[in-house]
């Protein structure tokens, strides 16, 4: 902690001698909480790998342009990465949203994703991209990804699997959006909200990017459909007519990522519970037009 905070002040004095401590279970970076001598809190990451420092970057530069464009708090750098980046911001107050029960919250969460989505990618600085390259994208993702789960599967676990991944990949249907602004890793854990129940903040923007706006949603409307089903009406409903379909599919495919990361960094219980949530998720045919979302 002692390098985190003399690596802090370098970039925003005010925190020289600041009290820290350890916070959250990233896969990619370290996090720290601080409190400076004067009582305000601040959280510092610090990547563990280039992938982590690179998508580090992209935050500082996409955060204070998109602060301005949507309706909740959102981390905003409190100064320059510098190299290595370390990102320095004011912690938003809150707690994680699953831990406040009632409020209007999920309203307002749905609010908030219509507004990230209509960001206009060229205002925060990106450029827009077609939905032909957002498939060719999910391809090359599915394609690793199938890489590490399907030889862990039994045979008819891997023939659904890969009759999953056709039905998103290869149906033309499937790709008729306009790809958004998203967030990308949208949990409880990373929506913020006030003991009264209303949206505080969203955080952990690692892997913003401009892609299928149904990722955002896949949790909320598979894993608290109630909560999901709010948002999506305040969203303004299904922007198109596969998109319930998509985020039944992606929401199968987030332990994927899990496996992935427990070959690589994370070790054999990562494996383990990965693969146990990708045989509870996992989308079987059950006739014309399959997967069908339950």
């Amino acid at each position: 902690m002692d390098d985190v905070v003399r690596r802090a002040a370098e970039r925003l004095p005010a925190l020289a001698g600041a009290a820290a401590r350890p916070v959250g279970d990233g896969w990619t970076c370290d996090t720290a909480e601080l409190t400076a001598a004067d009582g305000s809190v601040w959280i510092v990451q610090s990547p563990r790998s280039p992938y982590a420092a690179e998508r580090l970057r992209a935050q500082g530069a996409l955060l204070p342009e998109l602060a301005h464009e949507i309706s909740a708090a959102i981390p905003e750098p409190a100064a320059p990465l510098g190299e290595p980046p370390l990102l320095v911001y004011r912690r938003i107050d809150g707690r994680p949203c699953d831990e406040v029960p009632g409020g209007i919250w999920p309203e307002r969460f749905g609010r908030f994703l219509y507004d990230l989505h209509a960001v206009p990618p060229e205002l925060v600085g990106l450029r827009s991209i077609t939905a032909a390259q957002a498939r060719d994208r999910t391809r090359a993702t599915c394609t690793a990804l199938a890489d590490a789960v399907l030889p862990r599967l039994d045979t008819d676990e891997r023939e659904a699997a890969e009759a999953m991944l056709a039905a998103l990949l290869d149906d033309d249907e499937m790709w008729t959006f306009a790809p958004v602004l998203t967030h990308g890793d949208l949990g409880p854990e990373h929506v913020l909200v006030t003991p009264g129940g209303d949206l505080s903040g969203v955080i952990d923007w690692e892997e913003a990017a401009l892609d299928d706006p149904a990722g955002d949603l896949a949790w909320w409307l598979h894993a608290m459909p109630a909560v999901g089903e709010h948002a999506l009406a305040a969203y303004g409903g299904a922007p198109d007519r596969r998109f319930r379909e998509r985020a039944r599919i992606r929401f199968a495919l987030m332990p994927w990522h899990e496996v992935v990361h427990g070959l690589g960094a994370g070790g054999p219980a990562f494996v383990d519970s990965g693969l146990a949530g990708v045989r509870d998720r996992l989308v079987r045919p059950t006739g014309p037009g399959s997967p069908n979302p339950p």
